[in-house]
Parts: C-alpha cells; structure tokens; sequence
C-alpha cells in the first residue's frame, strides 16, 4: 500500500506543499505568528516522513527494517533540532534513542544498525547537545536481579545511594583500559548500558532498585 500510484503521488504532492510552505516563510510568520508556523511545520515533516516511512514499510527487501529504524531515528532528530531551535530542551527517551555513538539492535538473526536521533542532533548542535544515560540495578518483579559486579551497572550498585548523576567521562578515565562486561537483561523493557559507549555519555543517572507500582 506505500509503493501505490495513489501513495507516491500523495508523497510528491506533500513533499512540493512542504516545500512551498518553506519558500513562503517570511509571509507566513508575519501574516500569522511564530507558534503557527512552527506548528504547520510540525505537521509537514510528520505528514512527509510518515508517507516516507510507510513507502518503506512495503519494502520487501533485506534492507526494510534497517531503512525503518534509520527513518525513525530521523524524524526524532528533526523533532529534537526543532525544540532546540526554541531554547533548551529536556528530553526522555530510551538511550538507544539519545546516544551519540551508532545504535543497534538484534532482532532474532538480523543485526540493525543506525545512526540515532541523538546522533544526528549532537552533530547539529555541538556542544549545545548533553545526554545523560539512564541506568538501573534491580526490577525485581520483572526478573532484573542484582547486577553482576563487572558489570558497568553492577560497579553502580555497589554505591551507598539509592539514586545517584555519575561523571560519566570521569568513570571512563577511571576504568582506563578495564572495560566493564555487558549486562544482560531477562527483561525486553530495559536495555542495559553498553559499556562501548561509556566515554560518550555526558553522564550517568542511575537508580538502584525500580518497584512495582
């Protein structure tokens, strides 16, 4: 249903209107007022990246879920670059999602890789972009136990505080050349951090235990 005559010229008429609308900017704030604009152009990169993702989505090649997950990585990014276009921004999402370093995810045999929304942001803004990663102990009522103590979360939970913001690059210099072993969680809603991208993250925001609520 993307690959239809009917979606491709949807798609190149949304793609022409986004682009008239961008030509005609200047007239469009003055006539109406930044908050609209910046909400139309809001719905123009959704309406244009959904009709590129869907055109994917009947994609019947090896490629499909990697252009997929690549797509989604930036419309992410276009919505982060739009925020920071207004001032500074908080943001949550997945660290998969916010990370510097390339992503990745194993679904059963196929190994996708992509540059992620924080990739793509960071090398817009520089050093405008901070990301702090999200780390755990224990979900216990989700079968996350103890972390083994090599283990980059494990090396946390041994701290005394329950929760805690760690220098990210200053526990990297630390560590040196030990690095940490991956943790693997039983659990498919918490990824753990890979301690390949350690020196990356600004810093570390780790909770020692999540309870059930």
């Amino acid at each position: 249903m993307g690959r239809s005559a009917e979606a491709r010229e949807l798609r190149l008429l949304a793609d022409d209107l986004v682009a008239l609308f961008n030509e005609q900017t200047p007239h469009l704030i003055i006539a109406t007022s930044r908050d609209d604009w910046d909400r139309a152009r809001l719905y123009g990169r959704t309406a244009t990246g959904l009709l590129r993702y869907h055109h994917w989505m009947a994609d019947t090649s090896a490629s499909r879920m990697t252009w997929l997950v690549a797509l989604r990585g930036q419309m992410m990014a276009d919505n982060l670059l739009a925020l920071a276009e207004r001032g500074p921004a908080l943001v949550h999402a997945n660290n998969g999602h916010l990370q510097r370093d390339k992503s990745s995810m194993r679904m059963g045999d196929l190994l996708l890789e992509w540059w992620s929304a924080g990739a793509i942001a960071s090398a817009h803004l520089g050093r405008r972009y901070a990301f702090l990663a999200t780390a755990l102990g224990t979900m216990r009522h989700q079968g996350v136990d103890t972390p083994p103590p090599d283990t980059t979360e494990g090396l946390l939970y041994a701290l005394p505080e329950d929760r805690c913001v760690i220098d990210a690059p200053r526990l990297a210099t630390t560590l040196d050349d030990t690095r940490p072993a991956h943790r693997v969680s039983p659990y498919y809603g918490y990824a753990p951090l890979d301690p390949a991208h350690l020196a990356g993250y600004d810093g570390i925001v780790f909770v020692k235990g999540v309870a059930q609520i």
